[in-house]
């Protein structure tokens, strides 16, 4: 059993065996689920990262470079446009 302390500002460290066994990255959002019994049940939310892809799109993506030079010309249409 792995134990960890809560600290006077209700603070705790995870146990790197918990860490490392559900994949929690810093700062990473965590779900509490309170059971009758008064137990806990923590569940880390996924990262956007991991969600990436889960959504089809029929447009090819163009790549970083173009992208960002799509948003270079649409801020400097924007500034001039003043």
């Amino acid at each position: 059993m792995m134990e960890s302390t809560l600290t006077n500002k209700g603070q705790t460290t995870v146990p790197k065996e918990v860490r490392d066994a559900l994949g929690i990255r810093p700062r990473q959002r965590l779900q509490w689920d309170l059971a009758e019994d008064g137990s806990a049940v923590v569940r880390p939310e996924p990262s956007a990262l991991a969600l990436f892809g889960s959504l089809k799109s029929h447009r090819k993506f163009p790549g970083i470079k173009e992208e960002k030079a799509a948003m270079r010309t649409a801020v400097a249409s924007r500034q001039t446009r003043r």
